[in-house]
Parts: structure tokens; C-alpha cells; sequence
């Protein structure tokens, strides 16, 4: 009635047969999922790696020129660092006021951020806290005091570097010490902006200051 015992074994066969089938097209489909995601995941990851390397090559700021004020006192020392900048060719908009300093000096080493928005022109008397901050500054007219928004804007980065000898300046930092930079003396800076992207320059002084006077600027 239900067919002879042959059938029926043939039949548990295909049953069996079909089990597997459908079990090797669900691995299949599970295992394509998971590649579809990974694959999507490693995209979107290769393209954000790629925007934040893009972003920090052509995002960066180029410094135009770096001179030292002379301080006062019994001893010749560079007592305040300028540091004129302007933002690279292609770069977007750059918020310098973001940016971090890293000083290497004869004191040590030091780390900088920008003072607070309102404190520009000298590090020493136009700002708080001038040992650990430095100063921003618009040298072009229409241009903001802390972000690089064209290639003709300047914006100047002021650093107090060390007490003059009678003490007329009231804070320095710790990477140079109390008497400021002195004839012969070096600084390594790396500037760094929120991108990530650097700019690394040397300060060096002159080996002889015994011709610059009170307030005179020398390039550095």
C-alpha cells in the first residue's frame, strides 16, 4: 500500500539529502552576510582613514617668518618668540585657537594651548597664564584673531620665553627657563592642529645679541 521497502529507503535518502542541502545553502547565505558587512565596515573605515590623511596633508598652516624680542636686563636674552603664519595652499578653514604647541628646550620640555579668546598681542601683558599659553594675533586686516580662512591671511603666535634678568616679565615657560633664550640657545617646536597635521620648526638665536637693544626683534 505504501510501496515496497526500496521506496522508502530511496525516500529517507532525498529527505536526508535535502536537509543537507538546505543546511549548506543557509551556511552559504549566513557567510555571505557576514563578508557583505565586513566588506562594508572595511569601506567605510578605508574611507574615513583616507579624509583624516587627506585632511592632514592639506590642511596645514606654513610659517612665514619667526623673529625674538630682546628683553631687558644685565644679560642679552630673547624673551618673547613671534611667530608669523598663514594656512597652506588647498587647506581649509584653520582654527589656530585648536592648535597645540609642543616646546623642547634647555628648561624641558613644555606644552601649549592658546589663550582665551579676547587675550591677543603680547604673551607677557595681554595674556593669563602665559607659561603654558601663547598668544594669537591678526596681521591682516578683515582677518579673524585665530583662524587662517584665506592664503593671504597672517596671524601671529606670540610666546614669552623667559623673564628678563630685573624681572620685568611675569611668567615664562618652563622649557627655557627664567632668563629666556640666550646667544647661541636652540628651541624644537611642533605646532599640531586638531587634524592631527604637523609643523615642526627651530628656533636658534644668534651667537651674539651684544648689538640688539631693549625691544629690538632679531630673526630667529
Amino acid at each position: 500500500m505504501f510501496g515496497n521497502e526500496t521506496d522508502q529507503n530511496r525516500g529517507q535518502v532525498g529527505i536526508g539529502t535535502l536537509i543537507v542541502f538546505i543546511a549548506m545553502v543557509l551556511v552559504a547565505a549566513i557567510a555571505a552576510g557576514v563578508l557583505i558587512n565586513t566588506a562594508g565596515f572595511l569601506q567605510t573605515q578605508a574611507e574615513a582613514t583616507g579624509e583624516q590623511s587627506t585632511e592632514q596633508v592639506s590642511n596645514n598652516i606654513q610659517i612665514v617668518s619667526t623673529t625674538g624680542e630682546v628683553g631687558d636686563g644685565d644679560e642679552d636674552a630673547i624673551t618673547t618668540a613671534r611667530i608669523v603664519t598663514q594656512m597652506s595652499a588647498g587647506s581649509d578653514d584653520i582654527d589656530l585657537s585648536e592648535m597645540t604647541i609642543q616646546i623642547i628646550g634647555p628648561g624641558g620640555a613644555t606644552d601649549l594651548t592658546a589663550a582665551d579668546e579676547g587675550e591677543i598681542g603680547d604673551p607677557i601683558t595681554d595674556i593669563s597664564d602665559a607659561d603654558d599659553h601663547f598668544s594669537l594675533r591678526a596681521l591682516t586686516d578683515d582677518s579673524s584673531d585665530d583662524v587662517l580662512q584665506e592664503r593671504s591671511d597672517r596671524i601671529e603666535v606670540g610666546i614669552a620665553l623667559g623673564h628678563d634678568v630685573n624681572g620685568d616679565l611675569t611668567e615664562s615657560i618652563d622649557a627655557v627657563g627664567d632668563n629666556g633664550l640666550e646667544e647661541g640657545d636652540e628651541l624644537d617646536m611642533t605646532m599640531t592642529l586638531q587634524s592631527g597635521s604637523q609643523t615642526v620648526a627651530v628656533l636658534s638665536v644668534p651667537d651674539s645679541l651684544n648689538a640688539e637693544e631693549e625691544g629690538d626683534d632679531v630673526r630667529l
